[in-house]
């Protein structure tokens, strides 16, 4: 194996991230602390603060300069790449750079990066060695959602979470002031484009700011700002107004009773449905339904 070979070409920000308060592996011997490879686009504006929120505050890190040969990195257990478009090219840039680090490769995108991450921080967390032959294994997905599969290396680990695919829908309220608010639908901030996607997969479950904030590694104080900056409502307005919409499509359905309807759009009582389905939309959803032309 060659000792030291070319760095990455730009367009990548490079980072060796360390994780101290993780347990030890043994390479050639020694223990070493587990690390990861990190690799970003160099537009991404605070790629430090990017693995501050996907891996925690108790790592350490040390950027690669630019035409900085990469060696190989004792304890690497992955090269994680955050890619918002997988490039076309992108495995034939990284195979030398796999060939010097040996480790498996995860490639994550903006929608799935939070749980990429999470991955990542529980493997490591059980500090499981690679089965002999199966140090470096790793394929695009079929259906090119630029997660890496990571076979047997990996096995064990949980179902990748459930997000929206399809393009953001436009969400969009009256608020207290009678202003028309519609969310964006086009994000920067891949933790605020996360949040929206679970909330569409997953708005009849048990969801709140707090839960949240938590999956993405925010406060939720921090967490509630970086969410209506980017989207232009709350998450809490964002949640509700997910709910009413999919409730409004159940209520010209009449196979369905309105209680039921409630139940599976994630409100917990019939009577706050109710209340919160004629704020919004201005009339109850037994008058909505009987009301099919109506416009809300």
């Amino acid at each position: 194996m060659e000792e030291r070979l070319e760095a990455l070409p730009a367009p990548w920000t490079s980072f060796i991230v360390e994780f101290p308060t993780y347990p030890k592996v043994l390479t050639h011997g020694r223990e070493e602390s587990q690390r990861v490879l990190f690799l970003c686009p160099q537009t991404e504006a605070s790629p430090t603060e990017l693995c501050l929120a996907l891996f925690g505050s108790q790592i350490l890190m040390r950027r690669l300069q630019q035409g900085e040969p990469i060696a190989e990195i004792p304890g690497a257990r992955f090269i994680f790449v955050y890619a918002m478009e997988t490039p076309e090219n992108l495995q034939s840039i990284l195979a030398d750079c796999q060939a010097s680090v040996d480790a498996p490769v995860l490639v994550a995108r903006k929608a799935n990066v939070v749980k990429s991450a999470q991955y990542v921080t529980e493997f490591l967390s059980r500090a499981l060695a690679p089965k002999s032959g199966t140090s470096r294994p790793w394929t695009e997905t079929a259906n090119n959602a630029g997660l890496a599969r990571l076979d047997a290396v990996v096995g064990g680990m949980p179902e990748d979470t459930v997000l929206w695919t399809e393009p953001l829908p436009e969400i969009k309220l009256v608020n207290g002031e009678g202003n028309r608010i519609r969310a964006a639908i086009e994000l920067q901030d891949y933790r605020a484009e996360y949040a929206c996607r679970f909330v569409l997969a997953h708005f009849q479950e048990n969801i709140n700011r707090d839960k949240m904030a938590e999956m993405v590694n925010l406060s939720p104080g921090y967490f509630s700002n970086l969410f209506r900056a980017e989207v232009g409502m709350s998450f809490s307005d964002y949640l509700i107004q997910v709910r009413i919409e999919n409730a409004k499509s159940l209520l010209r359905r009449f196979d369905l009773s309105v209680e039921a309807i409630s139940k599976q759009c994630g409100f917990n009582s019939l009577a706050h449905f109710s209340r919160t389905f004629k704020e919004r939309c201005g009339l109850s959803p037994l008058k909505y339904r009987k009301s099919p032309n109506v416009q809300t």
